[in-house]
């Protein structure tokens, strides 16, 4: 699988970088139920300077007879950017920054990108920080939003309405609570992913190890 079509399958962590305050504009399809609204959800998402957690996830493919799946540990500093930890089926590590990117297989020696290398992953990878962040102001630049439940159960679903999210995907939704809990993605072609997020948690700093694999 090539880089872009790894990030588009995680895209794609968490619930961190503080985002601009929402202003709702006429050139948005938005449903806002009394239980919560996007500033409050954007709010929640955005409260924590730090989230670690667990990630299954799953993967069907056209291509496929049978479901991929794939599991592991996340790191999310709203300062430093997104540690993907993948464990099981193999070891990958993807660490993603402002303008940097590293993937490792295994014990490979790490696979370094800036934005200027490759824009279109960084597209993808920065949208995919800004579901996790619940940046819902960027969120609207590219999409239809349809917002329902409450705090304690909220679905956001995202329709692509420009290139190249229009190419790629149908829909993209989130569900949670505090935190984003589960991510799914459905693609043109019919392929889909579905993210879920556990055990997560916000420590007040990074460790040691996890400053060193930010420090590109």
């Amino acid at each position: 699988m090539t880089l872009t079509r790894l990030l588009t399958a995680l895209v794609i962590p968490l619930a961190l970088l503080t985002a601009p305050t929402f202003a709702a504009t006429a050139a948005n399809t938005e449903t806002e139920q009394a239980g919560i609204t996007l500033q409050q959800l954007q709010q929640t998402l955005a409260a924590h300077e730090l989230v670690k957690g667990d990630f299954e996830q799953v993967r069907n493919l056209s291509m496929f007879s049978q479901p991929l799946s794939s599991s592991g540990h996340f790191v999310l500093s709203r300062q430093q950017g997104l540690w993907w930890q993948q464990t099981q089926p193999f070891p990958v590590s993807l660490v993603l920054t402002k303008n940097k990117l590293s993937q490792q297989f295994g014990t490979e020696a790490p696979q370094l990108m800036n934005a200027d290398e490759n824009p279109m992953v960084f597209y993808f990878s920065h949208l995919f920080l800004s579901l996790f962040q619940g940046d819902t102001q960027k969120l609207q630049e590219q999409f239809d939003v349809a917002l329902s439940g409450d705090a304690d159960n909220w679905t956001l679903a995202l329709t692509p309405r420009t290139p190249p999210l229009t190419q790629v995907f149908t829909s993209i939704v989130l569900k949670g609570d505090e935190n984003l809990d589960k991510l799914e993605l459905t693609e043109l072609r019919g392929d889909s992913t579905r993210i879920s997020f556990t055990d997560q948690s916000h420590p007040s700093t990074l460790t040691q190890e996890e400053q060193s694999v930010f420090a590109l």
